[in-house]
């Protein structure tokens, strides 16, 4: 028993492996993942943690169909819209008592950034999409002891975000007349939501089974449109992010050995279109989405090879939730070394196969009755993630 103790406790931390998507590192615009909130369940009393991920991401849309009042579009019919991009945590986890734990970070769970050539053929629904947020969060947890070696926690905790939307693209008033049009909008001030969740742990096997909800949170966006050189005018919107309920067991099963499984669903559903409306409250942008609830299977081994090293290897499948986000296929190897009793450097790799799929980026309200349609193919992704944890 002691071995599967010591085993669970030194994976636990160590063996990070990377899963990811093709937009970033899980469904839809999901930054996170499974597993964010392992920082919670640490033995130590204190632990400060910071990580970076780095995609190359390789997705290029194909127009289909691109038009406008004007008639058909020209231009480039193929055009790489996925940008690299870098994705950010940092977290503390406090022990407050024997039985109480606390965690707080500050992350960007949801981005999506779009980036194409602008002169790709889609240029007159829009060539550069970015929604970035900035958030914070802080979750607690009680353990009670219901049997001989054996623990419930019962978890709770409240999210603060903020959200940016930007995207630019053409429009015209006559085929000469040509400009660049640009939508610019920020949260109105922090939005909040809130967790729960149980926990059930034997530490002696290194045996943990969580389920943790996050609820929905609600945004409301202000800023301006501008048709560069002709008008600027007061624009709004609103959004509800998605709830989501995710599950995570995970076992010692032979000495230095861990294994783990991980479900998340996230109701993507629930974003069906991106709407826009000026201070009238008419329709500047109405783009259909049509997203479908998004899931995340996850299943991972690690295994300590020593008191510094750890390795551990992981494969998901993501569902693709629509549009651009179709199903993914991740492979992750990561390792970790402890360079000292208190500070742990961690490494990890994705190789992520993103299926092939179609989008539509038609405004449905386009002042120019501008269509755009695309496809793309398979394509590879590839990640790196570096993490360094100090423990007291």
């Amino acid at each position: 028993m002691r071995v599967l103790k010591n085993a669970g406790r030194g994976l636990a931390a160590g063996c990070f492996v990377l899963a990811g998507s093709g937009s970033a590192l899980a469904g839809a615009w999901d930054t996170l993942g499974i597993g964010s909130s392992e920082l919670l369940f640490a033995p130590e009393e204190f632990v400060a943690e910071s990580s970076f991920t780095y995609v190359d991401r390789n997705v290029d849309y194909d127009i289909t169909t691109a038009s406008t009042a004007f008639g058909p579009v020209t231009g480039d019919a193929s055009s790489r819209a996925t940008p690299n991009i870098w994705n950010y945590q940092g977290a503390l986890k406090l022990a407050l008592t024997e039985n109480a734990d606390c965690l707080a970070r500050v992350n960007n769970p949801y981005s999506i950034e779009e980036e194409m050539d602008p002169n790709w053929n889609g240029r007159f629904s829009g060539y550069e999409t970015r929604a970035v947020t900035f958030a914070f969060d802080a979750t607690c947890s009680y353990k009670f002891q219901v049997g001989e070696g054996q623990y419930l926690r019962a978890i709770a905790g409240a999210r603060a975000l903020d959200l940016t939307y930007f995207s630019e693209g053409l429009t015209a008033t006559s085929p000469s007349n040509i400009v660049v049009a640009k939508v610019d909008l920020k949260s109105k001030g922090l939005d909040v939501g809130w967790r729960a969740g149980l926990a059930y742990e034997m530490p002696a096997y290194a045996l943990r089974a969580s389920l943790i909800y996050d609820s929905e949170i609600h945004v409301d966006l202000e800023g301006d449109t501008e048709a560069v050189g002709v008008t600027t005018f007061d624009s709004f919107a609103s959004l509800t992010l998605p709830q989501s309920v995710e599950f995570n067991v995970q076992s010692g099963i032979a000495p230095n050995w861990l294994a783990s499984f991980g479900v998340k669903w996230v109701d993507w559903s629930v974003i069906d279109k991106l709407s826009v409306t000026n201070a009238a409250g008419s329709k500047t942008v109405d783009r259909k989405l049509n997203f479908q609830d998004g899931w995340t299977v996850k299943a991972g081994i690690g295994h300590r090879i020593n008191e510094q090293f750890s390795v551990g290897s992981s494969l998901q499948w993501d569902r693709g939730v629509g549009g651009s986000y179709s199903d993914t296929y991740t492979i992750g190897l990561g390792g970790s070394f402890a360079a000292s009793k208190n500070v742990k450097f961690t490494l990890g790799t994705a190789a992520i196969y993103k299926t092939a799929g179609s989008g539509d980026m038609t405004n449905d309200v386009s002042s120019i009755s501008a269509v755009t349609e695309y496809d793309y193919d398979p394509s590879w992704a590839y990640a790196i993630n570096t993490k360094l944890r100090v423990s007291f």
